[in-house]
């Protein structure tokens, strides 16, 4: 302990003498009535705080005080007075109080919330999608929250880009008059790019003009021969030039792979009629990866529907993306949407719409894990 040289008083000062000094050197009269050496003249009694502009380094604003109150110390810092003394005593308690911050309270603390969510000043917010009653939901695709909370689709339907979308069953049941041919194979890969392994056992190639840029592929038809009905599937073209006989405009002609001819006990170019129908299928859409797919280039083609494919997305960073169907009947961006799980959404001639994650692989067919609802 010493007495700076600073004190009127012989007021006694620890290490934190800069600070108390200036409260020390604000003078004051006995019995704690500070005052004002600014003005030169007392301004109260009894230890009211008063500020002191004269005294002190570069013009530092403080107040000695009697009591309970508070300190405007150099720098503008507050600090409030523990001491009852006279003349600022008890300032070393005020120094301690500045110098040990404040406390902040996190108004997260106690709050509960659901999957999904987290908390955000002290209110539960969802990671992704609106928060509901029942939870957090993407209402841009959930079929039970579809555009808003309380917005419900069919149990048929799909939720796209926030508006509910239900099927339309309205069938194509025109019964066309036409004749067929029948053919054998003789390339990898058919007209609907689909790997000529991968055919059913009936097939046929649709005219140039029904098959309307490979608008039909995939679809199936009844042909009627006399007595005698076969469903074949339309995998490929028969295009007009170097058959002008058979697939001129308006012919309806379908030539028929051997084994369906031979089924439907054909012969040799017979009329008959057909009508489309539901494809009978066994498990899920399958997806054909062409060979040249790769990060910044996809064509995907969609095999085994039960219904004819109508359009194809993929979702890149996070926005679904329209596919380019193609005359030869791929889906394509040629931007590519990456590699490894793709994320795709398929909507048939019907109005299904199904969602599914499938993982590309060049030269692949992969099964996906849905299939199109049959039409009533």
């Amino acid at each position: 302990m010493r007495t700076h040289p600073c004190s009127k008083r012989g007021l006694q000062l620890f290490s934190v003498a800069p600070l108390l000094c200036l409260v020390a050197c604000s003078s004051g009269s006995p019995g704690g009535d500070p005052a004002n050496t600014s003005a030169g003249s007392p301004t109260g009694s009894g230890g009211a705080p008063v500020a002191h502009a004269g005294s002190g380094s570069g013009g530092t604003t403080v107040s000695a005080t009697s009591g309970a109150g508070g300190v405007l110390a150099s720098g503008g810092t507050n600090v409030s007075s523990g001491g009852t003394s006279p003349g600022g005593a008890g300032m070393a308690g005020a120094l301690i109080s500045s110098m040990g911050g404040s406390m902040t309270v996190d108004p997260c603390a106690g709050v509960s919330c659901g999957t999904d969510q987290v908390c955000s000043n002290g209110t539960c917010m969802c990671k992704s999608g609106m928060l509901c009653t029942d939870g957090c939901f993407d209402t841009q695709n959930d079929l039970n929250h579809c555009g808003s909370c309380t917005n419900k689709c069919a149990a048929d339907g799909a939720c796209v880009s926030g508006a509910c979308v239900n099927p339309t069953c309205k069938p194509d049941t025109e019964v066309r008059n036409g004749h067929v041919t029948h053919y054998s194979l003789a390339t990898s890969m058919v007209a609907c790019h689909y790997p000529t392994s991968t055919l059913p056992q009936y097939y046929g190639a649709m005219n140039e003009y029904d098959w309307a840029d490979s608008g039909v592929c995939g679809a199936c038809v009844e042909i009627t021969n006399g007595g005698k009905k076969l469903v074949v599937q339309i995998t490929d073209e028969c295009p007009f030039k170097g058959n002008e006989q058979w697939c001129k405009p308006g012919s309806h002609h379908i030539d028929l792979n051997n084994a369906a001819n031979d089924a439907l006990g054909a012969g040799n170019n017979p009329a008959v009629t057909w009508k489309y129908v539901p494809c009978t299928v066994n498990g899920n859409i399958k997806y054909y990866f062409d060979k040249a797919v790769q990060q910044y280039y996809l064509a995907v083609t969609p095999m085994n529907a039960r219904n004819v494919v109508a359009k194809m997305e993929v979702q890149v960073k996070g926005t679904w993306t329209a596919l380019t169907h193609t005359p030869y009947n791929t889906y394509e961006l040629t931007t590519g949407a990456g590699t490894g799980d793709l994320n795709f959404r398929v909507t048939d001639i019907y109005n299904h719409v199904l969602t599914e994650t499938v993982t590309m692989a060049a030269d692949k067919v992969v099964e996906g894990k849905k299939q199109f609802a049959a039409c009533p």
